[in-house]
């Protein structure tokens, strides 16, 4: 038994031989008092109904009041000689076979009667080992005696005590064994819940199968409810430090690309073997740097500053957010379809700044990377959100990878070509923004295309 168990166990025995205790103490010095009391009261209320009746009524129910109550009745009338109305009185009662070793009425018993007061005694038996309970009333002149054997109740408690001492034993043997048994089934679970901290504590998100019907079973419940939270967030906080080291990673490679471009041009220039052109490469790599570092501050400060929360209607946002590239898109051949058959607006809580960069991050992603110059975007609803899809042809065959998509600096063409990739960061703030104002986004690929779809819900 753990040491719970035992706590339990000892706790319990001890209550309960407190319990015996106490009911042997009160057993021994208040049964005997409160018997007498409740006989003495049982006596007095049989003596004022008797007082009540009329001495003929009396006479004819004697018997009756005998047999219903297991007391006896005396009616003797009152003489001048008190030693022959005592011998009177004993001989009566040896007639209903009650025998008195101690039994005499005193000359002002006797008078205190005649007064009309209702005297009570109690004659001890000494050996007999008993005593009789009489109360004395007078009615008409007549000395009424009503009494009741009493037995010595001291020697009846020990044997019951003696009893008692013996089932005590035999039940606290069983008390033990239960008590034991029931503290095993709680202390068991409760033994598997530490364990299962412990396990937590160092990682091991496991769970646990409690059915105890019970509190215990709530805990463990609410264990295995935080066990698979703190493995998802656990979860997370490792996929986001392999972020970190990709992001720092992809960082360096794309600052350390152009800067060893400058300065291998720089050197050119400092040793005179610029054809004209170093210069311009200078700035075009110069310029990507800087364009790079605002991407990157733009991605801190989505993530940081306050959402200017408005009404927004997102169909006519695409359709300005389109006109923005119309000379790219003349110029590259490349024709956006918009279907709005099913829905004219589409109005929803947001920040107008931040959704409109990301319609444009999402439109340029299609322009840069579509195979046959055509974009296809519309709008369907749910029972729960408005749904935006934008798709285009792709060379990406690599469904296993579509959730890279949304991470920094990942791009869709494998030799990072500036002039096709940009700067990788695009994606990475459309799900910022996103994320930001819960609204779901995914990505999928089927049959050569490319499809994001977004989630605007509608409450």
């Amino acid at each position: 038994m753990n040491r719970l168990g035992r706590k339990i166990s000892i706790i319990m025995t001890s209550c309960i031989l407190l319990v015996f205790v106490l009911y042997f103490v009160l057993n021994s010095f208040l049964l005997p008092k409160y018997y007498l009391y409740q006989m003495k009261n049982r006596l007095h209320d049989l003596s004022d109904e008797l007082n009540e009746m009329s001495l003929i009524d009396l006479l004819q129910s004697v018997n009756e009041y005998e047999k219903k109550y297991n007391v006896t009745i005396i009616i003797q009338p009152i003489t001048t000689n008190n030693d022959k109305f005592n011998g009177a009185l004993r001989d009566s009662l040896n007639q209903k076979k009650v025998t008195l070793n101690k039994f005499w009425v005193t000359e002002d018993t006797i008078q205190q009667v005649k007064e009309g007061k209702k005297v009570s005694k109690i004659y001890d038996q000494g050996k007999l080992k008993s005593s009789f309970l009489v109360d004395f009333i007078q009615k008409d002149q007549q000395f009424i005696l009503i009494g009741v054997s009493i037995v010595y109740l001291s020697e009846a408690v020990q044997i019951v005590n003696q009893f008692t001492i013996s089932i005590m034993i035999l039940l606290i043997l069983i008390l033990i064994s239960m008590v034991w048994i029931w503290s095993k089934k709680i202390t068991d679970p409760l033994k598997e819940l530490k364990d299962i901290s412990k396990e937590i504590a160092k990682l091991d998100f496991r769970k646990v199968d409690i059915n105890t019907n019970d509190e215990i079973e709530e805990l463990a419940e609410s264990i295995n409810e935080m066990s698979e939270k703190l493995r998802i967030a656990h979860k997370d906080l490792n996929e986001r430090n392999a972020n970190l080291k990709r992001f720092i990673s992809d960082i360096s490679h794309e600052l350390k690309t152009p800067l060893a471009l400058i300065k291998a041009y720089s050197v050119g220039i400092q040793d005179g073997i610029d054809d004209g052109s170093y210069v311009e490469t200078i700035l075009k790599q110069t310029d990507h740097i800087n364009h790079l570092i605002d991407e990157l501050l733009l991605l801190s400060r989505i993530e940081r500053e306050t959402l200017q929360i408005q009404k927004v209607d997102i169909i006519l946002l695409v359709n300005q957010c389109i006109q923005n590239y119309e000379v790219e898109l003349n110029r590259s051949g490349i024709i956006i379809y918009v279907d709005q058959t099913e829905l004219q607006h589409v109005f929803v809580k947001a920040d107008l700044g931040q959704m409109e960069r990301v319609i444009n991050n999402l439109i340029s992603n299609a322009i840069k990377y579509t195979e046959n110059n055509e974009i296809f975007i519309s709008f369907k609803e749910s029972e729960e959100a408005y749904l935006f899809y934008i798709e285009n042809d792709t060379k990406f065959n690599i469904p296993e990878q579509l959730k890279n998509l949304w991470e920094p600096f990942y791009v869709m063409e494998a030799s990072r070509n500036k002039n096709m990739s940009g700067t990788g960061l695009g994606l990475a703030i459309v799900k910022s923004i996103l994320n930001r104002h819960q609204f779901r986004h995914e990505v999928s690929l089927t049959d050569g295309k490319i499809r994001f779809i977004i989630h605007y819900r509608k409450k």
